[in-house]
């Protein structure tokens, strides 16, 4: 796999060239990445220094490329674990059989055409898939070949014919063409940096996400864990409900999985932008030490998403009225009393109007804000409505862990009172509060959470 993937690098890349150097074609203005502009301001020594700044953007370009030609800088203590960034979706995808072998189907499915000319030697008849150049290119290139020796040639991996099959089977967008994808699907509300502050973000409520904080809210994981790829696929793949971010379904799991690459690379990028404007020191500078270290870290944090991942081992309990009595008790006992304290921001109703739900000082006037510094409302839970999932797992991992960049805490490991006796609040109790948060839905969702079976490692 190492060997096709080097030789399409070299495929692609004189591609590239090919297709650029004689083109006098009007486009789109070319975008560039820019620095954080909040964050350079709340280091005034950086703030006042423009040449620094220059230098700071030259360093994230060499880390990260251009939204053009994108690229993570491989460093080589990686190379022990054969760990390179830029194939960093791929390769995870590729060592999990169930999601290689959606991938290839979900690839079938979507170039049903192309593969169906081919078998059967149509080989100018293939139309050009959309947001897929670089496959395009892999292929206009092997199409040169047939031409030139015939389909039943041999090829990398069989025949040319065979070669040309497994190219769209198989396909993996890469970081570049992943990114044009990008450009086209999401820029208008992200915005260029994944800052969220796309052109038509500032009329959206809630506001579109900025990565650069690497801040998600919706994983299936503790201790405010960088997103694994799974969360990031699940989230393009469903959309948010009742926010603008759309289920992408209509696109292939590869183009969906090239997309969540890209956001991670926004994402480690914006990340490493902060932290080196945040300890920026005009007597060092940027010196390669300092930069390593920073984005080292930080790529680090991503890599060890999955060691964060919550998993419900079992059956899911039954729930009967004793249980939801209990999760009620939970639920609307104040923490000063020994309870989870649910009941002072989402109401003694559910209803989200609780009194921490105003800004300190601004009680009625001014919601509290999420660390993006939007204000926001807790959920109302009698609506029933849950905008990264309504499985009882869903829940369970939402109480168990809080959600990041919110106030909703973590509640797994709380010490709570009951009996006139302290003790730390378990996965049973966690139980207990996800029937009493369904209960107060409808009745329909109620009587169907006690057959729901084990979801545990559902993505």
């Amino acid at each position: 796999m190492i060997e096709r993937r080097h030789r399409r690098a070299a495929f692609l890349a004189a591609a590239a060239l090919s297709s650029t150097a004689c083109s006098f074609q009007p486009g789109a203005p070319e975008l560039h990445y820019s620095l954080n502009r909040a964050e350079v301001e709340k280091n005034q020594q950086l703030a006042d220094d423009p040449i620094a700044q220059t230098k700071l953007e030259g360093a994230l370009q060499m880390m990260f490329g251009t939204p053009k030609a994108p690229g993570f800088l491989v460093l080589p203590e990686w190379s022990g674990d054969k760990f390179d960034p830029n194939y960093w979706g791929e390769d995870h995808v590729h060592a999990d059989a169930a999601a290689w072998s959606a991938l290839v189907e979900s690839n079938r499915a979507h170039f049903r055409t192309q593969l169906a000319a081919l078998r059967e030697g149509r080989f100018d008849a293939l139309d050009r898939p959309r947001f897929a150049d670089d496959l395009w290119e892999r292929w206009l290139r092997k199409r040169e070949r047939i031409a030139k020796d015939g389909p039943d040639a041999k090829g990398d991996d069989g025949t040319l014919r065979e070669d040309a099959i497994r190219d769209f089977e198989e396909y993996y967008p890469t970081l570049a063409n992943s990114a044009a994808f990008y450009r086209n699907q999401c820029y208008h509300c992200h915005g260029t940096d994944g800052g969220g502050n796309g052109t038509t973000g500032p009329w959206l409520n809630p506001h579109p996400r900025d990565y650069r904080r690497g801040i998600f809210k919706f994983t299936a994981l503790k201790g405010k864990a960088r997103p694994r790829p799974e969360d990031l696929f699940r989230t393009l793949a469903e959309g948010i409900y009742t926010t603008a971010m759309p289920s992408f379904r209509r696109f292939s799991d590869a183009q969906l999985h090239g997309l969540a690459d890209y956001v991670r690379l926004l994402a480690i990028r914006g990340e490493t932008e902060i932290l080196l404007e945040s300890f920026y020191d005009p007597d060092k500078g940027f010196d390669f030490d300092v930069l390593k270290e920073n984005y080292s870290d930080v790529v680090g944090r991503w890599r060890e998403a999955s060691e964060h991942y919550i998993a419900f081992e079992g059956k899911i309990p039954e729930m009967t009225a004793e249980r939801i009595a209990h999760g009620r008790s939970l639920f609307s006992t104040p923490g000063e009393k020994g309870g989870a304290n649910c009941v002072s921001c989402h109401g003694p109703a559910g209803r989200g109007d609780g009194p921490s739900v105003w800004a300190p000082g601004k009680e009625g006037v001014e919601y509290a804000k999420d660390d993006w510094g939007n204000q926001i409302q807790p959920r109302d839970l009698t609506r029933g409505v849950f905008r990264f999932g309504r499985r009882p797992i869903d829940l369970y991992r939402r109480i168990y862990a809080g959600i990041n960049g919110t106030p909703m805490p973590e509640h797994f490991g709380m010490t709570i009172t009951e009996d006139g006796k302290q003790r730390t609040m378990n996965e049973s109790d966690i139980w207990d509060l996800v029937f009493f948060v369904r209960s107060l839905g409808s009745q329909t969702e109620v009587a169907s959470a006690g057959g729901a079976g084990h979801e545990g490692g559902a993505r």
